[in-house]
C-alpha cells in the first residue's frame, strides 16, 4: 500500500511539473524593435525575436495607426534564424502605433499573438541662421543669450519587450484544472483508505 501511494504522489508532482511548460510552450515575443511604448524617429524596420522558432507562412506583423488603419503587415522570417522576424517600412508619418504580432510556432505547433506601442516624433528643424557682417550688437547678442536647439534623438529604452500577450486563456487553464483533478482524486483516496484503517 505504501508503495501505491507513493507512485501516486510521484504522479501528481511530475503533472503539476508539466504544467506551466505546457501554458508557455508557445512562440511568445522575446524582444521587439522599436521597444514597446518607445518614441524616436520613423524606423525604417520592425524587428522582433521569438522564443521558438516561427512558421513563416502562418507569423506577421500588423502595423495599425492611432486611427485604426493597417499601415504595413507581413514579416520575413531569416532562415538563418528562425526566431527573428522583421518587416521593412515605408517612412511613417508622426503618430502612435501599435505592433500587432502572431508567431506560429514549429516546434509545437502552437499559434501565439499580441501586440506592443510606439510613436514617431516630428524632428525639430534646426535653425539655419548665417552671420551678417551688417548685424546690429543687439541682434549678435540676443543671438547669443538664446539657447539653441537641436532634433531630439530617440529616447533611450530597453530593447526587450514582450509586450501584452493575448493568448487564449483555456491553454492555461486546462492543464490546471487536469492538475486540481488529479490531486482532488488523490486526497479522496488517502481519505478513503484512512477511514477504512480506522472501521
Amino acid at each position: 500500500m505504501p508503495i501505491r501511494r507513493a507512485r501516486l504522489l510521484l504522479a501528481a508532482v511530475l503533472l503539476l511539473t508539466l504544467v506551466p511548460s505546457a501554458v508557455l510552450g508557445h512562440a511568445e515575443l522575446d524582444t521587439i524593435s522599436p521597444a514597446d511604448k518607445s518614441s524616436g524617429p520613423p524606423p525604417a524596420q520592425i524587428v522582433g525575436t521569438f522564443v521558438q522558432n516561427l512558421d513563416p507562412a502562418k507569423s506577421n506583423f500588423r502595423i495599425v495607426n492611432a486611427g485604426g488603419t493597417v499601415v504595413a503587415e507581413g514579416g520575413k522570417v531569416d532562415p538563418a534564424s528562425p526566431r527573428r522576424m522583421t518587416l521593412a517600412l515605408s517612412p511613417l508619418p508622426p503618430g502612435a502605433y501599435t505592433i500587432r504580432w502572431t508567431s506560429f510556432s514549429t516546434e509545437d505547433s502552437e499559434l501565439a499573438h499580441g501586440e506592443t506601442t510606439f510613436t514617431v516624433v516630428a524632428a525639430t528643424p534646426s535653425p539655419s541662421v548665417a552671420p551678417s557682417a551688417s548685424a546690429s550688437p543687439s541682434a549678435e547678442a540676443s543671438e547669443a543669450a538664446s539657447p539653441s536647439t537641436s532634433s531630439p534623438g530617440p529616447s533611450a529604452s530597453p530593447t526587450g519587450g514582450t509586450g501584452t500577450p493575448t493568448t487564449s486563456t483555456s491553454d492555461a487553464i486546462i492543464p490546471v484544472i487536469a492538475a486540481l483533478i488529479v490531486l482532488g482524486a488523490l486526497a479522496f483516496w488517502l481519505l478513503r483508505n484512512r477511514s477504512r484503517r480506522v472501521g
